[in-house]
């Protein structure tokens, strides 16, 4: 297996983006499976009820061994920190299973919004133990597009002619039935074969969407984030080991003040996430920049003392776009637009002020409401992005750093990128890797975005992944 490059977001060895719901067949595993399947299943349920050191105990003990000798430590920290980022907190519904020797199926909801499932294949072993596992996420239950998207019909052997017919006869498909809306890219070497868009930027005034149309690129921006910091780490302008009371001595959570630079970027550092009821009851203009999102997470209560877990930290990012600020002298925004975006020459990606009037923005839309009605999702987030998301971009622009990464522009560059961010009404993807770059930008619920963009990367490069 291969080993992504540092500005990896997305988990792709092992989730698969599918559908949760069971298929006709599939039978409840109830209160009378043997004793060694629900222990098995009580055991997976606790460990992601904890952190990722009782993840790696709970693997040791319920993983088989070859399953084990095919992953790594980090390998299985990252699904960890991927399904709590994708569900946060966990509700089991039920386990169901087609038959004895078929995947046993845990249906899981979160406390993010997001439904899914965790398959889990055994091995046969008295007792069972664990030989791969793939997560599926699905929004609600009957919503389009939930049920995952079928394999494009494409192959890495057709003529740039044929690949673009086949796969805007693919993306037309889906967006009639208003699974798909946004635009996607393909691109081998340096050069697009297929760029296309689809549905509406703005459904209220049908205004379509185009090429030149900017995206809510999610988590997505904390890549760029992570190119800051290694800059000024390159620069001798900062260490990961300095901490965040070296830069704000007067940080009002006294617990966070000894937070390193690395553990703010590994999830580490503990700092309180911004989203949640108090955000939610906020009036989304006082959110203009990184600065903005800064006072609010400093004020909020740390989750736990640096180092003493891993969890997924938007405040941690936030913090960082703010120790960028106060190293380089000017606002974060200002800083990864001179040297971040500048430098790979995209031209289109930044921080958009959402509720002025912005040229090719697109409105993002939701059914993650109360109601499962599609809304737009303008009063769910700032009124501009931050150092953790939520900036905006379009595919053009994410080729571009895709080919700034492979020519080596920036610190730590490797060839590859795979890179990928979703909240309600956002889903964006950049795949790159040897020959095929794939973008896939969306203002629709996630996983539609990701599942298109690993679909065609994979029909692509069908040996990239097993």
């Amino acid at each position: 297996m291969s080993r992504r490059p540092a500005v990896q977001i997305v988990l792709s060895f092992v989730c698969v983006m599918a559908l949760a719901a069971a298929p006709r067949g599939q039978q409840e595993v109830r209160t009378g499976a043997p004793p060694e399947i629900r222990a098995l299943v009580d055991a997976v349920l606790k460990a992601l009820d904890g952190d990722a050191a009782a993840w790696e105990a709970m693997a040791k003990e319920r993983f088989s061994a070859d399953h084990l000798n095919k992953t790594t430590a980090g390998d299985r920290k990252e699904l960890f920190e991927k399904i709590r980022k994708d569900f946060g907190k966990l509700t089991f519904e039920r386990a169901t299973r087609e038959g004895p020797d078929a995947p046993l199926q845990l249906h899981v909801k979160g406390s993010t919004g997001a439904i899914g499932s965790i398959s889990l294949e055994l091995d046969g072993g008295s007792p069972p133990r664990i030989s791969n596992i793939k997560v599926a996420m699905g929004d609600q239950a009957g919503e389009k597009g939930a049920a995952g998207v079928p394999p494009p019909p494409i192959h890495p052997q057709m003529t740039p002619d044929e690949l673009a017919r086949a796969l805007d006869g693919y993306l037309s498909t889906l967006a009639a039935a208003d699974v798909f809306s946004g635009v996607a890219l393909v691109a081998k070497g340096d050069v697009p074969l297929f760029h296309q868009a689809y549905g509406f930027a703005d459904r209220a005034n049908r205004i379509p969407n185009s090429v030149r149309t900017r995206f809510n690129l999610g988590s997505i921006n904390k890549t760029f984030t992570q190119v800051a910091i290694a800059q000024l780490v390159e620069q001798g302008r900062l260490a990961h080991t300095d901490t965040l009371e070296k830069f704000f001595p007067d940080y009002p959570q006294a617990l966070s003040r000894s937070a390193t630079v690395q553990q703010l970027l590994s999830h580490r550092a503990g700092l309180a996430d911004f989203f949640g009821p108090e955000f939610t009851r906020e009036p989304k203009d006082r959110f203009r920049s990184n600065a903005d999102y800064f006072r609010f997470v400093s004020a909020r209560t740390p989750l736990f003392a640096p180092g003493a877990r891993n969890q997924y930290c938007n405040g941690c990012y936030i913090a960082l776009g703010a120790i960028v600020e106060r190293v380089s002298g000017v606002p974060y925004e200002q800083y990864v637009a001179e040297h971040v975006f500048k430098r790979a020459d995209m031209t289109s990606t930044g921080y958009p002020q959402v509720d002025a009037i912005e040229p090719n923005v697109a409105i993002g839309y939701t059914r993650r409401t109360d109601d499962g009605q599609l809304k737009s999702n303008v009063y769910m987030h700032g009124a501009a992005g931050s150092a953790a998301g939520g900036g905006y971009s379009t595919a053009t622009d994410l080729l571009a750093f895709a080919k700034a990464v492979r020519k080596g522009l920036f610190p730590g560059s490797e060839k590859g990128i795979g890179i990928a961010g979703g909240a309600p009404g956002i889903n964006a993807i950049a795949e790159s890797n040897g020959d095929w770059t794939v973008v896939v930008l969306t203002n629709l619920d996630p996983p539609t975005g990701e599942q298109l963009g690993l679909a065609i990367m994979r029909a692509l490069e069908p040996k990239r992944r097993p």
